[in-house]
């Protein structure tokens, strides 16, 4: 995969051009703003985190809704395993905003340069940022389809699902399935790789950024929905997790 161009664009009031051809691949890696697309049939808003891919040949529509700073990076791929890399057309979402705000920094700083040595090291944060999505679609997908031949484990992570909002202790649940709590971690380790309460966080956060993204409730509801004891306490854990506070989740995310 080779890397084209790459500008840094700070908050850019309008494009010049409302629909644009490239003949190479082309993502615009959006830090700040919104703006719509369109691209082959699929359309709709983008802004923090979220890269907008289009490939060779098609064409691609935009227009700002707010000042939008963005990467816009040109770039081809060499192989059909180069493709595969890729995040789908349109828009995909990075959830690791911390890793990104950190890819964004390098690659801002190296924004001007287009020596040998510096376009290989930008080359090498874009293959960042595919592979990031592709570990988070596949961490997405572990999550959607926990299975194992462990029973008694899948019953636990079921049990997990359905008490996610409630202040569930991990006694009460091993308790539930007559075992020790360190019988049950250990078990559930071997099962899915990760401690139940690891499990139950990811399951709660998940939730509680979908509320933060798509409601107006206050951090207090929303705890009160995820099982955690109050906003105070949802938002250290959200923040240490995600890398965030939930406030300024809900800035970037809500249209």
């Amino acid at each position: 995969m080779d890397l084209l161009n790459h500008i840094y664009w700070k908050k850019k009031a309008e494009f010049a051009l409302a629909e644009d051809i490239y003949d190479a691949w082309v993502v615009f890696a959006v830090e700040e703003g919104v703006f719509r697309y369109e691209i082959d049939g699929q359309s709709g808003e983008a802004g923090f985190a979220d890269l907008v891919l289009c490939p060779p040949h098609v064409p691609f529509r935009r227009e700002t809704v707010t000042p939008l700073t963005f990467h816009y990076m040109l770039f081809r791929c060499n192989s059909a395993e180069d493709e595969r890399l890729l995040p789908p057309i349109g828009k995909s979402l990075i959830n690791d905003t911390k890793r990104l705000a950190s890819t964004y920094a390098y690659l801002r700083q190296a924004s001007e340069d287009n020596d040998e040595d510096t376009t290989g090291w930008k080359t090498h944060l874009m293959l960042d940022l595919w592979r990031l999505y592709q570990w988070e679609r596949r961490q997405s997908r572990l999550m959607e389809t926990k299975f194992t031949e462990d029973a008694l484990m899948a019953e636990a992570a079921v049990l997990l699902e359905e008490w996610a909002g409630e202040a569930v202790s991990l006694r009460t649940l091993a308790e539930q399935l007559a075992l020790s709590p360190v019988q049950l971690t250990r078990r559930f380790r071997e099962a899915f790789q990760e401690t139940p309460s690891d499990y139950l966080k990811a399951i709660r956060l998940k939730k509680a950024k979908a509320l933060l993204a798509d409601s107006r409730l206050t951090l207090t509801q929303i705890a009160e929905r995820c099982g955690y004891e109050n906003g105070f306490y949802l938002s250290r854990v959200f923040s240490s997790t995600i890398g965030i506070s939930p406030s300024e989740y809900r800035k970037r995310h809500q249209v």
